[in-house]
């Protein structure tokens, strides 16, 4: 099988208080300075002095806090808190991450583009091999899978008491929606509600996975955390590793344990190189190594992606059951992160497998007077040179002297295993993995 290359700031609010005592101090001006403490974020520090988590983007103003949401603040960092605005100026969500065709209604319909700002009542809606990532003013995210259709609500708040809740609609396909834990004691985990026609799912903390198909089924897969799913009057808790559905208009069923994720069986090196002739093709192959398990297992979701988060995927594809094995060409030079889920024979999709890393180098050799250079195109892979040299970081390429050889050892990451690549003066190089590219 072939497969083609396409294509949290900070998830918990805290409590709100009304007086900070210790944490910060206050200048001439109004304007406070705050120390992160651990379990911190931009929504959190936000609720606590504005009451709003829709404040966060003044802090991210103030503080120059830039980059892909949700941002990671470290403990000891001192923020700087401006004096409270007459109101928020902030949207219920933000457009985070499109793949392909992705559209918004705000209200007039147009392609979507990262950073849309969202407010309650717009949708967002993807096409066939399209996906799209939403982060609410909290932090939460949801992901959109393809032909999916959703409709911002915002935060409400739940009948039972004041605390916030994120709300969103699911009209058809199929999302994920991510909750970070917070390191605070005090801090109270978040909660997402998303309604379909037939049912309305509650999480806490955690991920889960909510479709919406034809029928209007809804389906609950939950991979962390706590969630419920209310029909027909009735509600199911639905535990970690286990999901539910329910048919328009009766109750949910009981909860069933998911598939089990599958485990890589053999894997490509760690590192791939292109010579100017194109890279080998990278190959991985996967199961799920129960008995019992392995004859649920209707189909396997294959995901490739630019980003350990996944939310910059460049193969997203649904095979047989059969298919366990995965070979491409090898993409353009980069990190690149695999994984793959199964789904059983009644459409609930269990957890993703380990996240395996790859990279992808290019290497171009040419003569020189005094023997030849190697031209090296890493595109963030970190390489060393090893062996004849003291040990060195390679960056961008190596000059040799006669038929002098280079050793040049390459990692996605520096907790993967190496791949090692041997020039010979000017001759074309060979390579071996250091350790198995599957661990």
């Amino acid at each position: 099988m072939k497969l083609r290359m396409r294509l949290r700031a900070c998830l918990l609010a805290a409590p709100l208080l009304t007086t900070v005592a210790v944490e910060h101090r206050a200048s001439a001006d109004n304007t406070v300075q705050y120390t992160v403490k651990k379990g911190d974020s931009c929504a959190s520090i936000a609720k606590r002095f504005y009451g709003d988590t829709r404040y966060a983007d003044l802090l991210h103003e103030a503080n120059n806090i830039t980059g892909p949401q949700p941002h990671v603040l470290k403990e000891g960092r001192v923020l700087v808190i401006p004096p409270k605005p007459p109101s928020p100026s902030g949207p219920d969500a933000k457009l985070t991450a499109v793949r392909n065709r992705v559209e918004v209604q705000l209200p007039e319909v147009r392609p979507g583009r990262i950073n849309d700002p969202l407010y309650r009542g717009n949708r967002v809606s993807t096409e066939a091999v399209s996906a799209a990532a939403v982060t609410f003013r909290d932090e939460t995210q949801v992901r959109l899978g393809e032909r999916t259709l959703v409709v911002i609500l915002g935060d409400a708040n739940s009948a039972a008491s004041s605390k916030s809740v994120t709300e969103t609609s699911l009209v058809t396909g199929n999302l994920r929606a991510l909750m970070a834990k917070s390191d605070q004691k005090s801090a109270e985990p978040k909660s997402v509600a998303i309604t379909t026609k037939g049912a309305k799912v509650r999480m806490v903390g955690g991920e889960a996975q909510v479709s919406a198909d034809e029928k209007h089924t809804t389906r609950l897969a939950v991979y962390s955390g706590n969630s419920k799913i209310t029909a027909a009057k009735k509600t199911e808790d639905v535990a970690a590793g286990f999901g539910s559905k329910a048919e328009l208009g009766k109750a949910p069923e009981q909860p069933k344990p998911l598939p089990f994720p599958p485990v890589w069986t053999a894997g490509l090196p760690a590192v791939l190189m292109d010579q100017g002739k194109g890279a080998p093709s990278f190959v991985a192959e996967y199961g799920i190594l129960e008995g019992a398990q392995r004859t649920r297992v209707a189909s396997w979701h294959v995901q490739v992606a630019r980003d350990a988060k996944f939310d910059d995927v460049v193969v997203d594809r649904v095979v047989g059951h059969e298919v366990q094995r995965l070979e491409a060409p090898a993409p353009s030079p980069g990190r690149y992160f695999v994984r793959v889920s199964a789904i059983d024979q009644d459409h609930f999709e269990g957890a993703f497998s380990r996240v395996m890393p790859f990279g992808v180098i290019k290497a171009t050799t040419s003569p020189t007077s005094t023997g030849s250079r190697v031209a090296l195109e890493l595109a963030g892979v970190p390489c060393e040179r090893v062996g004849n040299v003291p040990l060195q970081s390679v960056q961008s390429g190596v000059d040799l002297r006669g038929t002098e050889p280079l050793f040049l050892r390459c990692s996605p990451s520096e907790s993967e295993p190496t791949t090692l690549f041997t020039f010979n003066g000017a001759q074309e190089a060979s390579s071996k993995a250091a350790s198995p590219g599957v661990k």
